[in-house]
This record gives C-alpha cells, sequence and structure tokens, in this order.
C-alpha cells in the first residue's frame, strides 16, 4: 500500500456561504462587535437586517475592486475611506417655507 506524500497539499475545497435559506450564526466574540452592531441598528432594524446590509456593502466594494483591477480577485481590498451622500429629507408639500 502506497503512502501519502507528505508534502503534498490537499486539494483545494472553495470557500462557500451556506445554501440560500440556511441560517448563518454570527457570535459577538467582544464589545468592538457590539458596539458595530448597535450602531447599525441605531437605523431600526433588527440584528439580521444590520448583518445583510454590512454584507450588502463590504461585497459591493470587494467585487467593484475586483472588477476594475484594484487588487487581484480573492484579496481584500484595504477601505480607507467611504463616500457618503448627504442626508435631505424630504420637504411634505405643507412645509411651505
Amino acid at each position: 500500500m502506497a503512502t501519502a506524500n507528505p508534502t503534498q497539499q490537499p486539494a483545494k475545497v472553495p470557500n462557500l456561504p451556506p445554501e440560500v435559506g440556511r441560517s448563518l450564526s454570527v457570535r459577538i466574540l467582544d464589545e468592538g462587535m457590539w458596539d458595530d452592531l448597535r450602531v447599525i441598528m441605531q437605523t431600526g432594524c433588527d440584528a439580521s437586517a444590520a448583518v445583510r446590509q454590512a454584507l450588502l456593502i463590504l461585497a459591493n466594494v470587494y467585487d467593484g475592486a475586483w472588477k476594475r483591477g484594484i487588487v487581484p480577485t480573492g484579496v481584500a481590498p484595504e477601505i480607507v475611506t467611504a463616500n457618503v451622500k448627504p442626508h435631505r429629507p424630504v420637504r411634505q408639500p405643507d412645509q411651505d417655507v
């Protein structure tokens, strides 16, 4: 019986998310992470929606950086700034100012 080559790397298994419809569990690791979640939840969303929003934003940044060739696909880009659109409250017709 042949023995496995100890220097041979195992086949790389893709790192994939859970199947669609399955739940995802995220552990709050420390006070900093708890505070980050609290900040997002101040918009009125629950913890699940906050995680979904954060995931969407981060995924869009990564995908944009990869498609523009800023960093190679699979490499996490260093995020140094964010552009935020100024808040402009909707004026109601009865606010005749």
